[in-house]
Protein backbone atom coordinates (compact mmCIF):
# COMPACT_ATOMS: atom_id res chain seq x y z
CA UNK A 1 0.00 0.00 0.00
CA UNK A 2 1.51 3.12 -0.95
CA UNK A 3 2.60 5.42 1.98
CA UNK A 4 0.51 8.72 1.54
CA UNK A 5 2.19 12.03 0.85
CA UNK A 6 2.09 14.03 3.98
CA UNK A 7 0.51 17.80 3.20
CA UNK A 8 3.02 20.28 4.95
CA UNK A 9 1.67 22.99 6.40
CA UNK A 10 5.14 25.14 7.50
CA UNK A 11 7.94 26.53 5.27
CA UNK A 12 11.13 24.11 3.85
CA UNK A 13 13.95 25.70 3.91
CA UNK A 14 15.99 24.05 1.86
CA UNK A 15 16.36 20.02 0.95
CA UNK A 16 20.03 18.78 1.15
CA UNK A 17 21.01 16.32 -1.64
CA UNK A 18 21.28 15.85 -5.22
CA UNK A 19 18.03 17.69 -5.73
CA UNK A 20 18.78 20.80 -3.30
CA UNK A 21 16.77 23.59 -3.81
CA UNK A 22 14.45 26.35 -2.44
CA UNK A 23 11.17 25.86 -1.85
CA UNK A 24 8.81 28.45 -1.13
CA UNK A 25 5.72 28.10 1.71
CA UNK A 26 3.10 25.82 0.34
CA UNK A 27 0.16 28.01 -0.13
CA UNK A 28 -1.84 26.72 -3.16
CA UNK A 29 -2.59 23.32 -4.78
CA UNK A 30 0.03 24.04 -7.41
CA UNK A 31 2.66 25.09 -4.76
CA UNK A 32 2.17 21.96 -3.40
CA UNK A 33 3.07 20.26 -6.25
CA UNK A 34 6.51 21.75 -6.54
CA UNK A 35 7.00 20.41 -3.15
CA UNK A 36 9.62 17.51 -4.34
CA UNK A 37 9.70 16.02 -0.94
CA UNK A 38 7.36 13.89 -2.38
CA UNK A 39 9.75 13.09 -5.27
CA UNK A 40 12.86 12.71 -3.00
CA UNK A 41 11.05 10.64 0.05
CA UNK A 42 8.80 9.02 -1.29
CA UNK A 43 10.10 8.20 -5.24
CA UNK A 44 6.71 7.39 -6.99
CA UNK A 45 7.10 9.21 -10.23
CA UNK A 46 7.48 7.99 -13.41
CA UNK A 47 9.80 9.73 -15.78
CA UNK A 48 8.86 10.66 -18.85
CA UNK A 49 11.73 11.17 -21.85
CA UNK A 50 11.41 14.36 -23.12
CA UNK A 51 12.59 15.05 -26.61
CA UNK A 52 12.91 18.88 -27.47
CA UNK A 53 12.71 20.13 -31.25
CA UNK A 54 14.18 23.24 -32.40
CA UNK A 55 14.61 25.91 -35.08
CA UNK A 56 15.79 29.45 -34.30
CA UNK A 57 17.90 32.08 -36.80
CA UNK A 58 18.50 33.73 -33.77
CA UNK A 59 21.52 32.39 -32.09
CA UNK A 60 20.59 34.09 -29.06
CA UNK A 61 17.14 31.48 -29.13
CA UNK A 62 14.99 33.64 -27.64
CA UNK A 63 12.49 30.49 -27.36
CA UNK A 64 14.21 29.04 -24.51
CA UNK A 65 12.76 30.94 -21.86
CA UNK A 66 9.26 30.70 -23.23
CA UNK A 67 10.44 26.60 -23.29
CA UNK A 68 11.81 26.67 -19.90
CA UNK A 69 8.54 28.34 -18.44
CA UNK A 70 6.25 26.21 -20.18
CA UNK A 71 8.08 22.94 -18.88
CA UNK A 72 8.87 23.82 -15.37
CA UNK A 73 4.95 25.00 -14.97
CA UNK A 74 3.93 21.41 -16.75
CA UNK A 75 5.80 19.54 -14.21
CA UNK A 76 4.73 21.06 -11.13
CA UNK A 77 1.17 20.01 -12.63
CA UNK A 78 2.49 16.52 -13.52
CA UNK A 79 3.63 15.84 -10.10
CA UNK A 80 -0.04 15.34 -9.19
CA UNK A 81 -0.03 12.26 -11.46
CA UNK A 82 3.02 11.11 -10.41
CA UNK A 83 4.70 12.08 -13.78
CA UNK A 84 7.99 13.84 -14.47
CA UNK A 85 9.13 15.20 -17.98
CA UNK A 86 12.88 14.63 -18.47
CA UNK A 87 15.39 14.75 -21.14
CA UNK A 88 17.31 11.74 -22.23
CA UNK A 89 16.21 9.44 -19.54
CA UNK A 90 15.21 5.79 -20.07
CA UNK A 91 11.34 5.29 -20.15
CA UNK A 92 8.41 3.79 -22.09
CA UNK A 93 7.46 6.71 -22.82
CA UNK A 94 8.44 9.69 -25.10
CA UNK A 95 7.36 13.33 -25.63
CA UNK A 96 8.75 14.70 -28.58
CA UNK A 97 8.18 18.64 -27.61
CA UNK A 98 8.27 21.43 -30.59
CA UNK A 99 9.33 24.00 -28.94
CA UNK A 100 9.26 26.51 -32.98
CA UNK A 101 8.24 27.02 -35.91
CA UNK A 102 10.94 25.26 -38.74
CA UNK A 103 11.15 22.43 -36.66
CA UNK A 104 9.59 19.68 -39.41
CA UNK A 105 12.89 18.54 -41.21
CA UNK A 106 14.16 18.15 -37.78
CA UNK A 107 11.21 16.03 -36.95
CA UNK A 108 11.54 14.29 -40.63
CA UNK A 109 15.44 13.35 -39.85
CA UNK A 110 14.65 11.79 -36.34
CA UNK A 111 11.01 10.37 -36.56
CA UNK A 112 11.41 6.35 -37.46
CA UNK A 113 13.47 6.42 -33.56
CA UNK A 114 10.53 7.47 -32.18
CA UNK A 115 8.08 4.39 -31.09
CA UNK A 116 4.13 4.39 -31.90
CA UNK A 117 2.08 6.51 -30.53
CA UNK A 118 4.20 9.75 -31.31
CA UNK A 119 3.17 12.03 -28.46
CA UNK A 120 3.40 15.54 -29.87
CA UNK A 121 3.57 18.61 -27.42
CA UNK A 122 3.20 22.49 -28.50
CA UNK A 123 3.32 25.05 -26.01
CA UNK A 124 1.75 27.60 -28.28
CA UNK A 125 4.48 29.85 -28.63
CA UNK A 126 6.98 30.74 -30.81
CA UNK A 127 5.22 28.74 -34.24
CA UNK A 128 4.93 25.73 -32.37
CA UNK A 129 1.41 25.01 -32.55
CA UNK A 130 1.46 25.45 -37.02
CA UNK A 131 4.73 23.04 -36.45
CA UNK A 132 3.14 20.44 -34.71
CA UNK A 133 0.08 20.47 -36.71
CA UNK A 134 1.98 19.67 -39.93
CA UNK A 135 3.99 17.35 -38.13
CA UNK A 136 1.06 15.66 -36.95
CA UNK A 137 -0.57 15.14 -40.63
CA UNK A 138 2.82 13.98 -42.05
CA UNK A 139 2.22 10.91 -39.57
CA UNK A 140 -1.59 10.82 -40.40
CA UNK A 141 -0.33 10.58 -44.24
CA UNK A 142 2.23 7.82 -43.37
CA UNK A 143 -0.61 6.06 -41.33
CA UNK A 144 2.05 6.18 -38.16
CA UNK A 145 -0.30 6.67 -35.00
CA UNK A 146 0.05 9.85 -32.75
CA UNK A 147 -1.22 11.88 -30.24
CA UNK A 148 -1.28 15.26 -30.27
CA UNK A 149 -1.31 17.76 -27.13
CA UNK A 150 -1.68 21.53 -27.20
CA UNK A 151 -1.23 24.13 -24.47
CA UNK A 152 -4.26 24.36 -22.04
CA UNK A 153 -3.57 26.14 -18.90
CA UNK A 154 -6.41 23.40 -17.28
CA UNK A 155 -5.71 20.72 -19.19
CA UNK A 156 -2.23 20.20 -20.38
CA UNK A 157 -1.05 18.03 -17.34
CA UNK A 158 -4.36 15.55 -17.52
CA UNK A 159 -3.60 15.35 -21.62
CA UNK A 160 -0.34 14.12 -21.11
CA UNK A 161 -1.29 11.58 -18.34
CA UNK A 162 -4.12 10.73 -20.45
CA UNK A 163 -1.58 9.75 -23.05
CA UNK A 164 1.13 7.85 -21.23
CA UNK A 165 -1.88 5.70 -20.02
CA UNK A 166 -2.56 5.01 -23.16
CA UNK A 167 0.76 4.26 -24.77
CA UNK A 168 1.17 1.89 -21.40
CA UNK A 169 -2.25 0.43 -21.75
CA UNK A 170 -1.33 -0.45 -25.20
CA UNK A 171 2.18 -1.98 -24.33
CA UNK A 172 -0.09 -4.45 -21.57
CA UNK A 173 -2.42 -4.99 -24.41
CA UNK A 174 -0.14 -6.01 -26.97
CA UNK A 175 2.64 -8.64 -27.66
CA UNK A 176 0.13 -11.52 -24.92
CA UNK A 177 -0.67 -14.63 -24.97
CA UNK A 178 -4.03 -15.55 -24.41
CA UNK A 179 -4.80 -19.28 -23.86
CA UNK A 180 -8.30 -20.84 -26.01
CA UNK A 181 -8.65 -24.08 -23.93
CA UNK A 182 -11.10 -26.33 -26.09
CA UNK A 183 -13.24 -24.85 -28.84
CA UNK A 184 -15.75 -21.68 -28.46
CA UNK A 185 -18.83 -23.52 -27.30
CA UNK A 186 -21.28 -24.74 -30.22
CA UNK A 187 -23.85 -21.92 -29.56
CA UNK A 188 -21.83 -18.93 -30.43
CA UNK A 189 -22.30 -19.06 -34.27
CA UNK A 190 -21.14 -15.17 -34.64
CA UNK A 191 -18.37 -15.24 -32.38
CA UNK A 192 -15.38 -17.30 -34.15
CA UNK A 193 -12.47 -14.77 -35.13
CA UNK A 194 -9.07 -14.89 -37.26
CA UNK A 195 -6.41 -16.04 -35.50
CA UNK A 196 -4.06 -14.20 -37.63
CA UNK A 197 -6.03 -10.97 -37.83
CA UNK A 198 -5.90 -10.84 -34.10
CA UNK A 199 -1.94 -11.31 -34.38
CA UNK A 200 -1.76 -8.33 -37.07
CA UNK A 201 -3.96 -6.11 -36.11
CA UNK A 202 -3.52 -6.96 -31.94
CA UNK A 203 0.15 -8.37 -31.80
CA UNK A 204 -1.89 -10.84 -29.39
CA UNK A 205 -1.14 -14.85 -29.81
CA UNK A 206 -4.01 -17.05 -29.52
CA UNK A 207 -2.71 -20.19 -28.41
CA UNK A 208 -4.94 -23.53 -28.70
CA UNK A 209 -4.91 -25.80 -25.75
CA UNK A 210 -6.53 -29.18 -25.25
CA UNK A 211 -9.39 -29.85 -23.20
CA UNK A 212 -7.80 -33.27 -22.22
CA UNK A 213 -4.64 -30.82 -21.41
CA UNK A 214 -6.83 -29.22 -18.48
CA UNK A 215 -8.13 -32.79 -17.60
CA UNK A 216 -4.77 -33.88 -16.64
CA UNK A 217 -4.11 -30.81 -14.80
CA UNK A 218 -7.69 -30.95 -12.83
CA UNK A 219 -6.26 -35.09 -11.89
CA UNK A 220 -3.23 -33.58 -10.38
CA UNK A 221 -4.35 -30.20 -8.30
CA UNK A 222 -3.37 -29.64 -4.76
CA UNK A 223 -5.97 -27.61 -3.31
CA UNK A 224 -4.35 -27.29 0.22
CA UNK A 225 -2.70 -23.65 -0.52
CA UNK A 226 -5.34 -21.56 -1.39
CA UNK A 227 -5.74 -19.35 1.11
CA UNK A 228 -9.15 -18.66 1.25
CA UNK A 229 -9.97 -22.55 0.63
CA UNK A 230 -12.35 -22.38 3.82
CA UNK A 231 -13.91 -19.66 3.71
CA UNK A 232 -15.39 -20.74 -0.42
CA UNK A 233 -16.37 -24.15 1.46
CA UNK A 234 -18.51 -22.07 4.28
CA UNK A 235 -20.69 -20.92 1.48
CA UNK A 236 -22.34 -23.47 -0.29
CA UNK A 237 -23.85 -26.47 1.10
CA UNK A 238 -21.26 -29.53 -0.28
CA UNK A 239 -17.97 -29.49 0.43
CA UNK A 240 -16.95 -31.55 -1.95
CA UNK A 241 -18.64 -29.63 -4.50
CA UNK A 242 -16.67 -26.59 -3.62
CA UNK A 243 -13.19 -28.58 -3.47
CA UNK A 244 -13.68 -29.84 -6.91
CA UNK A 245 -14.07 -26.53 -8.35
CA UNK A 246 -11.31 -25.01 -6.68
CA UNK A 247 -9.08 -27.66 -8.41
CA UNK A 248 -10.63 -26.54 -11.52
CA UNK A 249 -9.12 -23.03 -10.63
CA UNK A 250 -5.76 -24.55 -9.29
CA UNK A 251 -5.51 -26.40 -13.16
CA UNK A 252 -6.37 -23.28 -14.81
CA UNK A 253 -3.61 -21.35 -12.67
CA UNK A 254 -1.41 -24.05 -14.10
CA UNK A 255 -1.69 -23.76 -17.65
CA UNK A 256 -1.76 -20.11 -17.24
CA UNK A 257 2.12 -20.69 -15.79
CA UNK A 258 2.86 -22.87 -18.71
CA UNK A 259 1.98 -20.75 -21.40
CA UNK A 260 2.83 -17.76 -20.11
CA UNK A 261 -0.71 -16.36 -20.23
CA UNK A 262 -2.58 -13.15 -19.62
CA UNK A 263 -6.30 -14.70 -20.13
CA UNK A 264 -7.64 -18.01 -21.15
CA UNK A 265 -11.11 -18.82 -22.74
CA UNK A 266 -12.82 -22.16 -21.87
CA UNK A 267 -15.01 -24.31 -23.40
CA UNK A 268 -16.81 -24.64 -20.08
CA UNK A 269 -19.97 -26.48 -20.81
CA UNK A 270 -17.88 -29.50 -21.17
CA UNK A 271 -16.79 -29.48 -17.28
CA UNK A 272 -20.50 -30.56 -16.78
CA UNK A 273 -20.24 -33.61 -18.54
CA UNK A 274 -16.94 -35.03 -17.06
CA UNK A 275 -17.16 -33.13 -13.60
CA UNK A 276 -21.00 -32.38 -12.76
CA UNK A 277 -18.92 -28.68 -11.84
CA UNK A 278 -18.14 -25.52 -13.71
CA UNK A 279 -15.18 -23.19 -13.83
CA UNK A 280 -17.70 -20.30 -12.38
CA UNK A 281 -15.42 -20.03 -9.55
CA UNK A 282 -12.23 -20.82 -11.07
CA UNK A 283 -13.57 -17.51 -13.16
CA UNK A 284 -14.05 -15.32 -10.38
CA UNK A 285 -11.14 -15.79 -8.51
CA UNK A 286 -8.61 -15.54 -11.66
CA UNK A 287 -10.53 -11.88 -12.91
CA UNK A 288 -9.77 -11.06 -8.78
CA UNK A 289 -6.16 -11.66 -9.08
CA UNK A 290 -5.64 -9.60 -12.63
CA UNK A 291 -5.70 -12.84 -15.00
CA UNK A 292 -8.80 -12.37 -17.52
CA UNK A 293 -10.93 -15.09 -17.97
CA UNK A 294 -14.08 -15.29 -20.05
CA UNK A 295 -16.84 -18.47 -20.20
CA UNK A 296 -17.89 -20.35 -23.60
CA UNK A 297 -14.47 -20.11 -25.86
CA UNK A 298 -15.82 -16.63 -26.48
CA UNK A 299 -12.81 -14.96 -27.88
CA UNK A 300 -14.00 -11.63 -28.63
CA UNK A 301 -15.08 -11.09 -25.07
CA UNK A 302 -11.69 -12.40 -24.20
CA UNK A 303 -9.99 -9.89 -26.11
CA UNK A 304 -12.50 -6.87 -24.16
CA UNK A 305 -11.70 -7.79 -21.18
CA UNK A 306 -7.89 -7.59 -22.10
CA UNK A 307 -8.26 -4.65 -23.39
CA UNK A 308 -10.14 -3.20 -20.47
CA UNK A 309 -7.99 -4.45 -18.10
CA UNK A 310 -4.76 -3.50 -20.00
CA UNK A 311 -5.88 0.00 -20.13
CA UNK A 312 -7.21 0.97 -16.69
CA UNK A 313 -6.25 -1.98 -14.41
CA UNK A 314 -9.98 -3.14 -13.37
CA UNK A 315 -11.48 -6.64 -13.91
CA UNK A 316 -14.91 -6.55 -15.98
CA UNK A 317 -17.89 -8.54 -15.79
CA UNK A 318 -18.67 -10.78 -18.88
CA UNK A 319 -22.65 -10.77 -18.49
CA UNK A 320 -25.63 -11.90 -21.06
CA UNK A 321 -28.05 -9.26 -22.04
CA UNK A 322 -31.19 -10.96 -20.71
CA UNK A 323 -34.04 -9.11 -20.58
CA UNK A 324 -35.29 -5.42 -21.34
CA UNK A 325 -37.49 -2.99 -20.66
CA UNK A 326 -38.53 -0.23 -23.24
CA UNK A 327 -40.54 2.18 -20.79
CA UNK A 328 -37.87 2.41 -18.35
CA UNK A 329 -34.86 1.92 -20.61
CA UNK A 330 -33.20 -0.58 -18.62
CA UNK A 331 -31.55 -4.06 -19.47
CA UNK A 332 -31.05 -7.36 -17.38
CA UNK A 333 -27.46 -8.86 -17.53
CA UNK A 334 -26.54 -11.69 -15.66
CA UNK A 335 -24.12 -14.85 -15.62
CA UNK A 336 -22.95 -17.18 -13.05
CA UNK A 337 -19.42 -16.02 -12.57
CA UNK A 338 -17.90 -12.49 -12.14
CA UNK A 339 -15.09 -10.76 -10.62
CA UNK A 340 -14.89 -11.35 -6.56
CA UNK A 341 -13.95 -8.38 -6.30
CA UNK A 342 -16.39 -6.42 -8.20
CA UNK A 343 -18.63 -7.60 -5.39
CA UNK A 344 -20.05 -5.95 -2.08
CA UNK A 345 -20.75 -9.19 -1.07
CA UNK A 346 -21.39 -12.58 -2.66
CA UNK A 347 -23.21 -16.36 -2.24
CA UNK A 348 -21.73 -19.52 -4.14
CA UNK A 349 -24.97 -21.22 -5.74
CA UNK A 350 -25.50 -24.33 -8.13
CA UNK A 351 -24.88 -23.17 -12.10
CA UNK A 352 -28.47 -21.95 -13.35
CA UNK A 353 -28.65 -24.10 -16.93
CA UNK A 354 -27.53 -27.10 -15.24
CA UNK A 355 -27.90 -26.81 -11.40
CA UNK A 356 -24.74 -28.65 -10.90
CA UNK A 357 -21.64 -27.28 -9.67
CA UNK A 358 -20.94 -24.12 -8.64
CA UNK A 359 -22.20 -20.26 -9.88
CA UNK A 360 -21.39 -17.09 -8.04
CA UNK A 361 -24.48 -14.69 -7.05
CA UNK A 362 -22.66 -11.52 -6.31
CA UNK A 363 -23.88 -8.04 -5.47
CA UNK A 364 -22.57 -4.98 -7.44
CA UNK A 365 -22.10 -1.45 -6.20
CA UNK A 366 -24.99 0.93 -7.87
CA UNK A 367 -23.27 2.99 -9.70
CA UNK A 368 -21.81 4.00 -13.15
CA UNK A 369 -20.66 1.78 -15.77
CA UNK A 370 -19.45 1.04 -19.11
CA UNK A 371 -20.15 -1.51 -21.33
CA UNK A 372 -17.98 -2.67 -24.35
CA UNK A 373 -17.34 -5.27 -26.74
CA UNK A 374 -14.90 -5.90 -29.68
CA UNK A 375 -16.94 -7.42 -32.50
CA UNK A 376 -15.83 -10.45 -33.98
CA UNK A 377 -14.67 -9.28 -37.39
CA UNK A 378 -12.57 -7.38 -35.29
CA UNK A 379 -13.39 -3.71 -36.57
CA UNK A 380 -15.80 -2.24 -34.34
CA UNK A 381 -16.18 -2.09 -30.62
CA UNK A 382 -19.63 -0.98 -28.82
CA UNK A 383 -19.01 0.97 -26.44
CA UNK A 384 -22.12 2.46 -23.92
CA UNK A 385 -22.66 3.45 -20.71
CA UNK A 386 -25.30 3.14 -17.82
CA UNK A 387 -26.07 3.02 -14.40
CA UNK A 388 -26.47 -0.06 -11.95
CA UNK A 389 -30.05 0.27 -10.35
CA UNK A 390 -30.50 -2.60 -8.62
CA UNK A 391 -29.55 -6.39 -7.80
CA UNK A 392 -31.86 -8.59 -8.46
CA UNK A 393 -32.21 -12.57 -7.57
CA UNK A 394 -34.76 -13.81 -10.20
CA UNK A 395 -35.95 -17.19 -11.11
CA UNK A 396 -34.75 -18.51 -14.98
CA UNK A 397 -31.66 -16.34 -15.31
CA UNK A 398 -28.07 -16.70 -14.32
CA UNK A 399 -27.18 -16.06 -10.87
CA UNK A 400 -25.81 -12.68 -10.56
CA UNK A 401 -27.61 -10.10 -12.25
CA UNK A 402 -27.86 -6.24 -12.14
CA UNK A 403 -30.63 -3.89 -14.09
CA UNK A 404 -28.84 -1.24 -15.47
CA UNK A 405 -30.65 1.98 -17.04
CA UNK A 406 -29.58 3.93 -19.75
CA UNK A 407 -30.24 6.54 -21.58
CA UNK A 408 -32.50 6.36 -24.64
CA UNK A 409 -29.66 6.70 -27.56
CA UNK A 410 -27.25 4.09 -25.92
CA UNK A 411 -30.42 1.99 -24.66
CA UNK A 412 -31.32 1.16 -28.62
CA UNK A 413 -28.16 1.10 -29.67
CA UNK A 414 -27.37 -1.58 -27.26
CA UNK A 415 -30.40 -3.78 -28.99
CA UNK A 416 -29.23 -2.78 -32.37
CA UNK A 417 -25.69 -3.43 -32.43
CA UNK A 418 -24.17 -6.88 -33.71
CA UNK A 419 -21.95 -7.81 -31.23
CA UNK A 420 -22.47 -11.58 -30.15
CA UNK A 421 -24.71 -12.66 -26.91
CA UNK A 422 -22.12 -11.27 -24.10
CA UNK A 423 -20.57 -8.02 -23.12
CA UNK A 424 -17.85 -6.91 -20.98
CA UNK A 425 -19.25 -4.75 -18.35
CA UNK A 426 -17.00 -2.19 -15.97
CA UNK A 427 -17.30 -0.08 -13.54
CA UNK A 428 -16.65 4.01 -14.03
CA UNK A 429 -16.70 6.02 -17.38
CA UNK A 430 -14.01 4.50 -19.09
CA UNK A 431 -14.56 6.42 -22.23
CA UNK A 432 -11.64 8.73 -21.47
CA UNK A 433 -9.06 5.40 -21.56
CA UNK A 434 -10.77 3.57 -24.01
CA UNK A 435 -11.56 5.49 -27.09
CA UNK A 436 -7.80 6.76 -27.87
CA UNK A 437 -7.66 3.00 -27.91
CA UNK A 438 -9.64 2.37 -30.45
CA UNK A 439 -8.79 5.60 -32.41
CA UNK A 440 -5.13 3.81 -32.22
CA UNK A 441 -6.47 0.78 -33.66
CA UNK A 442 -8.69 2.15 -36.20
CA UNK A 443 -11.75 0.30 -34.68
CA UNK A 444 -15.48 1.78 -35.40
CA UNK A 445 -17.24 2.41 -32.05
CA UNK A 446 -20.59 3.70 -30.84
CA UNK A 447 -21.24 5.43 -27.94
Amino acid sequence: MDTPVPIPNTEVKHCSGEDSYIVAKIASRRAFFIYKIKILIYNKYMKINLIRLASSLDPDKPYLKDSEKFLDDLNTELFEYDLELVENVNSPVSIVFIETGGSEQIFIKNYKKYKAPIILLSNCENNSLPATLEISTFLKSKNIPGIMIVKDDNYTAKMVSNAVNLVSGIANFENSKLGVIGKPSDWLIASTVDYQEVKKKFKIDLIDIEMEELYREIEKSDISKIKKKEEYISKFKNKKTVEEALKIYVALKSIVSKYGLKGLTLRCFDLLGKYKNTACLAFGMLNAEGVVATCEGDIPTLLTMHAIKALTGQPSFQANPSRVNSEKQEILFSHCTLPLNMCTNYELMTHFESGLGIGIRGTLYKKQISIAKITPNLKNMIFLRGNIEENTTLPNYCRSQIVVKMDTLEFFTILNQKFGNHVAIVYNDIGESLIPFLEYYNLGFDY
